[in-house]
C-alpha cells in the first residue's frame, strides 16, 4: 500500500491509482443482469383491463360504469403496488399527475361529489413538501358524469402519477349509450404531451 501510494514519488497520483483500481473491481465485479424475457405472443384483450406483465408488480387498473338516464356512474379500480402512491383527485393542489379522469367531448360533465373507497389520506408530498391527500392502497374511484343523449359515443382516460416511479400512466376508454364502458385495452406508461 506504501509503495502504490508513493508510485513515482507522486501521492496525487497513487491516490488516483488506487481509485481507478477500485471503481475497476467495483465494475467488474457486478453481478450482470439476465437479458428481458422475450415479447409474449398476442393475445386478445378483449373484455380484458389487464396490464403488461412488465409493469409494476401489484399494479392493475379497471374501468366499469353503469348508466341511469343521462347519467353515467363510473368506477375506476386502483390496484397500488406496496410502497407506492397515487395523488389523490381531491387533493386541492394542482398536480399535472393527480388521478384524473379526461374525456374527448367537453360536453360530459361531472355530476355529484367524487368518492374514494378507502378514502384517501393526508400524505407527504417530497417535492412540494406539503401534506396532500394520497392514495396509498386498493381504491376504486367513483364519479358521476352527465352524458349529453346525443353523445352515442365518446372516449375517455383516466390518467395518473404513479410515485414513486414517476411515470404517468393511463386507461384509455369508451362510453357508448347503448353497451356501457369499455376499456380499450390501451393501459400503461404514457408521455406527458
Amino acid at each position: 500500500m506504501q509503495n502504490l501510494l508513493h508510485m513515482n514519488g507522486n501521492r496525487s497520483t497513487g491516490a488516483f491509482a488506487l481509485l481507478g483500481m477500485l471503481a475497476w473491481a467495483l465494475t467488474s465485479c457486478q453481478p450482470q443482469m439476465p437479458p428481458p424475457p422475450p415479447p409474449a405472443a398476442a393475445e386478445s384483450t378483449e373484455g380484458s383491463n389487464s396490464l403488461d406483465p412488465h409493469l409494476p408488480d401489484g399494479f392493475d387498473i379497471a374501468v366499469s360504469g353503469a348508466v341511469q338516464g343521462d347519467t353515467l356512474t363510473l368506477e375506476v379500480s386502483v390496484d397500488i403496488p406496496e410502497g407506492a402512491y397515487v395523488i389523490s383527485a381531491l387533493s386541492e393542489r394542482d398536480y399535472m399527475g393527480k388521478f384524473q379522469v379526461l374525456w374527448s367531448d367537453s360536453a360530459v360533465v361531472p355530476a355529484g361529489t367524487l368518492r374514494e373507497q378507502p378514502a384517501s389520506t393526508p400524505g407527504w408530498e417530497p417535492w412540494d413538501r406539503v401534506y396532500t391527500p394520497m392514495m396509498f392502497e386498493p381504491t376504486v374511484v367513483q364519479q358521476k358524469w352527465v352524458v349529453p343523449a346525443e353523445l352515442n359515443l365518446v372516449r375517455g382516460e383516466v390518467l395518473f402519477v404513479l410515485e414513486p416511479l414517476c411515470v404517468l400512466f393511463g386507461l384509455d376508454f369508451e362510453f357508448n349509450s347503448k353497451t356501457g364502458v369499455m376499456a380499450s385495452g390501451s393501459v400503461g406508461p404514457r408521455s406527458a404531451d
